[in-house]
């Protein structure tokens, strides 16, 4: 635990079946993921995110903003691939230099979004992504999810 990184976008548990990672995002779990990875090689085992609901009177799921900076080739891609996401799209605007998209969308739809992006806009994409807020959920969340 002393080798991973302190600050306030992650916090690290220990519990009988390893390290459990918990984050904001993905792009949040690079950083000790790529620690843990130079320092155990491959001793270590690296599980797929998981999406942390809340459990209260009713289940809420966390959504997410992102804005996404591309070249203007892209930018039709973006969009659509963000509409199949089911997001939101807030504002978009294109021209001849870039294309920018500012959305919200459920995490759940967002795994692997990092990534998608890097692929559409040739590694070339800007991704930011914050929590905006919790959302009731109106069907329950798959089973074995994180509470």
């Amino acid at each position: 635990m002393p080798l991973l990184p302190n600050d306030s976008s992650t916090v690290f548990e220990a519990d009988e079946r390893g390290l459990v990672i918990a984050a904001e995002t993905e792009m949040a779990l690079e950083r000790p993921m790529r620690r843990l990875a130079d320092v155990y090689g491959d001793m270590v085992r690296i599980g797929p995110p998981k999406v942390r609901y809340r459990y209260g009177n009713r289940i809420e799921q966390p959504i997410m903003g992102l804005r996404v900076l591309c070249a203007p080739q892209v930018y039709a891609a973006v969009r659509e691939d963000l509409r199949l996401r089911r997001a939101t799209i807030m504002d978009a605007e294109v021209n001849r230099q870039f294309g920018i998209v500012r959305a919200a969308a459920p995490l759940a739809s967002l795994i692997g979004y990092p990534d998608r992006i890097a692929a559409l806009s040739g590694g070339r994409g800007q991704l930011v992504m914050w929590l905006s807020h919790y959302e009731q959920l109106d069907h329950p969340p798959p089973a074995g999810v994180a509470a």
